[in-house]
């Protein structure tokens, strides 16, 4: 029994890249890439969770090859194109004329008997004329050998390829795509044949490249704003410290649900973002007021904010868990697609009220300590002065 995900086959078909592993082979001589490639496909086969694996050899119909020699050729009066010209018309025919037939002209053409054409043995024997007026044998000025044709030559990078591709079940593309490059650098490669991992995990090395730079930017954009509302840059840093444990939490919460770390739940870490410095502005803002207005001491201030402030953000933070569960449990039409993500904002957000509720306050407490005992001996030497 197999149990297919469709939705994610169907995108990934259309994405052009439906394997999970995949193996390029680059190389001048397609004999020896043919036979590197059966030979390392042998080997990845036997790794575990790899199924479905294909080795990118592909056996044409046969063929029967005319290799003509051009100095038995030229001794006779002849060229190499004109050799393959009477070959091309005696099997495959040539136009001689035409008869009415009704109102149309149907066109005649004249070639070698079928039971010639089809007999490879006999298609050595035929007839190849001369200027001067004298028959022999195709074989006279060739040599004809049976092989295996190729159905389809593969290039990239105007390099001839073969690629190697496998699906994987049981376990995940990074695990699996670290044993096949262990294995590939294991392997001795014959020479002016090179490789390259392609597939899904060429695929997801670039989007984390590019998702890790929108991550960086989203931090320096929240950054930003934090400093503009609070206008110092002490507070947003505190609120930024629940960042790193959302993503410990998010990454917590993907292990123990055996979810991968993919472009979904990675999307997940960065909407953590967000959200997860809602819930320090929610603390510190409300901090902030009390002790401009009603110039409450630092530790108070805090005390008093986490009271008042814990229900909105409980309730903020619950709201956005309990919205996200259905598609965390795989609810609905394409949920498990949207299921890492989920998952990932789920546990970040879970870990990170925590710190938010119960570190940040103290991580705020001692700077503002700090703080205060470095203006202290300002203000005291400013009175000993007067």
């Amino acid at each position: 029994a197999e149990f297919v995900k469709l939705l994610e086959d169907v995108i990934n078909d259309l994405a052009g890249e439906p394997r999970p592993v995949e193996i390029k082979l680059f190389g001048d001589d397609l004999r020896v890439l043919q036979r590197t490639a059966a030979e390392i496909g042998e080997r990845v086969e036997k790794l575990p969770g790899v199924v479905e694996l294909y080795n990118g050899v592909s056996e044409g119909s046969p063929e029967l090859v005319a290799r003509i020699d051009p100095v038995r050729a030229g001794r006779a009066g002849l060229s190499v194109q004109a050799i393959a010209t009477q070959l091309n018309s005696a099997l495959l025919g040539r136009r001689v004329t035409q008869i009415r037939e009704g109102d149309r002209l149907t066109g005649v053409r004249v070639r070698l008997p079928d039971e010639t054409r089809f007999d490879f043995a006999k298609i050595s024997n035929v007839p190849i004329t001369t200027p001067n007026g004298v028959t022999q044998p195709l074989i006279a000025y060739a040599d004809v050998q049976r092989e295996a044709g190729q159905s389809a030559l593969v290039r990239q990078d105007q390099r001839q390829m073969i690629e190697i591709t496998a699906g994987l079940s049981g376990r995940g593309l990074g695990s699996a795509s670290s044993d096949v490059q262990a294995l590939l650098k294991r392997t001795q490669l014959p020479p002016g044949v090179s490789y390259e991992i392609g597939g899904q995990y060429e695929s997801q090395q670039t989007a984390f490249r590019g998702l890790l730079m929108v991550f960086a930017l989203a931090l320096a954009l929240v950054f930003i704003v934090l400093v503009v509302q609070f206008r110092s840059y002490t507070q947003p840093l505190v609120i930024l410290c629940a960042a790193p444990v959302s993503l410990v939490g998010a990454l917590i919460a993907l292990w123990l649900t055996r979810t991968p770390l993919n472009i979904s739940s990675f999307m997940g870490l960065i909407m953590l973002i967000g959200l997860v410095v809602k819930n320090g502005i929610i603390l510190l803002d409300y901090a902030s007021k009390l002790r401009q207005e009603h110039d409450v001491p630092p530790a108070a201030a805090l005390r008093e904010a986490g009271r008042v402030r814990l229900r909105p953000i409980l309730m903020t933070t619950l709201c956005t868990i309990f919205g996200l569960l259905p598609l965390a449990v795989g609810l609905g039409a394409g949920a498990e697609l949207q299921r890492p993500l989920a998952i990932a904002v789920i546990g970040g957000l879970t870990l990170s009220t925590f710190v938010t509720l119960l570190v940040l306050p103290i991580i705020a407490l001692q700077l503002a300590e700090a703080a205060g005992k470095r203006r202290r001996p300002t203000h005291d030497a400013r009175a000993h002065e007067r």
